[in-house]
């Protein structure tokens, strides 16, 4: 979440709004820090209850209250019931509606939520903004892809590093589907639980009752350098119904191709978005049949392959999905907008 909550603290207007953090973190590292120098105020609330969090907010008198959580582990949520704020958003960090009447918007976007067909499925009020989330990445002066690794190598990667938990069997079954599909093809699988040797073994052993290859399947940790890894993939596999948000822009920015599936469900709609924001939504489809069709066509197109490595990146930062000062200033217009309409109704 690091990586799109930074566009608040960085690069908003800074003479006409005042950004307050509250901030549940139990241990702070180094992005807690960052923020903190960052804000204008900044409140430790972690050892807080829900309602002596919402008591704080108040006596603070902020006018807007913009919730990144939602329903997540160790949210803030909670305080939002209380109505600290005369106007409440919810967005960005969880994957639907909140289901608290005292939140008044959600923030979106038309590929996530195209206007007049999601309404019903939220309490809130959907705010539409082009991209609902801005990247930046976590680490400068990445090295860039200069070709499909499969040039060199004389066989296709595919990778999936998304988090273990997003895997279904449904989704192993299309991999195995996709790698039977071209030859001599391996596929990356690169998580934070591999670090525990018996969670590798229980993976290893689910991948070889779907019926993989197991020569043809790499299991690897999570590392802090794991960006610079995506340049040996060729291809990135994207989980569904639960797809990448933050792996998906990490492998879009290394200059590697993210197949994605979507349904009509908000949840399902991340990597669909930012695919389209970039200009290459081809790349993500909404049935599992096209999905397996989609991964074998591009793996088996090396000139595509080619071109994309060479260009991603530079697609993403013209894109929506990195504009993080449009992004700000379009924010900051619908903040005005809601402040407007809340000064009218009162």
């Amino acid at each position: 979440m690091y990586e799109f909550i930074r566009p608040f603290f960085q690069f908003y207007d800074k003479e006409s709004f005042e950004v307050y953090a509250y901030s549940l973190a139990k241990e702070p590292d180094d992005c807690t820090n960052w923020f903190k120098q960052m804000a204008d105020g900044w409140r430790e609330l972690s050892p807080y209850t829900p309602e002596l969090t919402a008591k704080q907010i108040w006596e603070d008198e902020i006018d807007i209250l913009f919730d990144l959580a939602g329903h997540t582990a160790d949210t803030g949520l909670p305080a939002l019931a209380w109505k600290p704020a005369p106007v409440q958003i919810s967005g960005l960090g969880y994957m639907t509606t909140t289901g608290l009447s005292a939140v008044d918007y959600f923030l979106t976007d038309e590929f996530m939520d195209p206007p007049g067909e999601h309404e019903e499925d939220f309490v809130e009020k959907l705010l539409h903004v082009k991209s609902q989330l801005c990247y930046k990445s976590l680490t400068d002066n990445l090295p860039q892809s200069s070709t499909a690794p499969c040039r060199e190598r004389g066989w296709v990667l595919f990778g999936a590093f998304n988090g273990y938990h997003k895997i279904t069997d449904e989704m192993l079954f299309a991999w195995k589907r996709i790698l039977d599909e071209v030859p001599a093809s391996k596929i990356l699988f690169k998580c934070q639980v591999f670090f525990a040797p018996s969670m590798k073994l229980a993976a290893y052993n689910r991948f070889k009752r779907i019926g993989f290859e197991m020569n043809r399947v790499i299991l690897e940790p999570a590392t802090r350098e794991y960006m610079n890894r995506y340049l040996d993939v060729d291809i990135a596999l994207d989980t569904y119904p639960y797809p990448g948000g933050g792996t998906t822009c990490d492998a879009l920015y290394m200059g590697v191709p993210v197949i994605s599936r979507y349904s009509d469900r908000h949840s399902t709609r991340f990597a669909y978005s930012i695919l389209q924001n970039v200009g290459v939504g081809e790349l993500a489809t909404d049935s599992l049949e096209g999905y397996i069709e989609r991964a074998v066509a591009v793996a088996k197109d090396w000139d595509l392959l080619e071109y994309l490595h060479r260009n991603l990146r530079s697609m993403m930062e013209k894109s929506p999905v990195m504009d993080a000062k449009g992004y700000m200033r379009e924010i900051e217009a619908r903040y005005r907008e809601i402040w407007e309409r809340w000064l009218e109704q009162k």
